[in-house]
């Protein structure tokens, strides 16, 4: 299964964890293989990968036509949508299941030292290294304390050597 860090603002990734909002509004998004795991990066002011939900179909219906097809499912505002979607002919919309929220959040700080990712404007594709790495920091759910002299840093069952 392919691997997909998303950038949502925290307000909706959030909702999608809640089980409220289960269809993500994108300008654009490439074809994917199906399903996929998407790693849900909360955005600013949070900053922090806070759970984990499956994508499991990507639709693409015209933009005039988002608001009636998929109102119950998006939460955003008719004119928060409006303006998202302004000179955009077709929309993609990204359907989720599963949600699962994290204990304890996967901080920029520590996604950046552990992982080694940059957060993407949108979306980016992760290794199977990365996946790795980001689902042995949610199994352990303990941030980082310190390194010790020899440049590991221990995370729960995971140590990362620095050069």
């Amino acid at each position: 299964m392919s691997a997909i860090l998303l950038s949502v603002k925290p307000e909706f990734a959030h909702a999608i964890l809640d089980g409220s909002k289960t269809a993500e509004v994108r300008r654009r998004f490439p074809a994917q293989q199906l399903p996929a795991t998407l790693y849900l990066y909360a955005s600013s002011p949070e900053r922090a990968i806070i759970g984990t939900a499956e994508l499991t179909c990507i639709e693409r219906p015209r933009s005039a036509d988002v608001w009636r097809l998929y109102r119950d499912t998006i939460q955003i505002s008719r004119g928060s949508l409006a303006t998202y979607l302004e000179d955009v002919e077709d929309a993609a919309i990204l359907r989720v299941d599963r949600p699962s929220r994290w204990a304890a959040p996967l901080p920029l700080a520590d996604l950046r030292l552990v992982v080694g990712v940059e957060p993407p404007q949108s979306f980016r594709y992760l290794t199977d290294d990365h996946v790795q790495l980001i689902d042995s920091w949610s199994s352990a759910s303990i941030p980082i304390a310190d390194s010790d002299s020899e440049g590991e840093i221990a995370l729960g069952p995971l140590a990362v050597t620095m050069r």
